[in-house]
């Protein structure tokens, strides 16, 4: 990242915060402390999103995402609490919208990692991979489960493969957990 790049991203964080603080509070202009306070609060999200795991180059979605919505949820006077005290409310709410901000980005899907975690260089193109995989998903999995995993590839949340299989989403969870465990095992013994 270049030097200029670096020193850019704080004042445009700045200025999408300003913008929401703004929009949720009705006052075209921030004050000095909230502006301190939101920069406190993407220290504090920063720290929250490395220790998760989550990539850098989502950190500022994720932050600008759980500032949107912290500010729905505390008023904008009650916003400097949040860092102030740790036992407030308002801080208690913070933690509560990193964490959901940390679960949606966990459960986001990422098609790239199946196909990537179980074919090891054998394939040329993500395509051809994934057609090893949903031959040997055919070979040894139920077409509960190989449909499950197609479904999954393509986008669709468990709640979603749940209504469309016409079962509950925890038993999706289920059936996915034990074909990829089935397919890693199948993947292994032909790599």
């Amino acid at each position: 990242m270049s030097q200029r790049n670096r020193h850019d991203r704080p004042l445009k964080f700045a200025a999408c915060a300003v913008a929401v603080v703004a929009a949720v509070g009705g006052s075209a202009l921030a004050s000095a402390s909230e502006t301190s306070t939101i920069n406190q609060i993407e220290r504090y999200c920063t720290v929250s999103w490395r220790n998760a795991g989550i990539a850098q180059q989502d950190w500022s979605d994720c932050t600008q995402q759980a500032l949107q919505e912290l500010l729905e949820r505390v008023s904008r006077n009650q916003l400097q609490v949040v860092m102030q005290n740790n036992e407030s409310r308002e801080r208690q709410e913070l933690n509560r919208t990193v964490w959901r901000t940390i679960k949606r980005w966990q459960r986001a899907p990422r098609p790239a990692q199946l196909e990537e975690s179980y074919v090891r260089g054998t394939c040329d193109t993500r395509q051809d991979a994934w057609d090893e995989v949903m031959t040997v998903a055919r070979r040894h999995l139920s077409e509960r489960q190989t449909r499950i995993l197609k479904l999954t590839r393509e986008g669709w949340q468990a709640n979603e493969i749940a209504t469309e299989l016409d079962i509950t989403p925890a038993r999706v969870s289920d059936e996915k957990y034990k074909a990829i465990r089935k397919l890693r095992q199948q993947l292994d013994m032909t790599v």
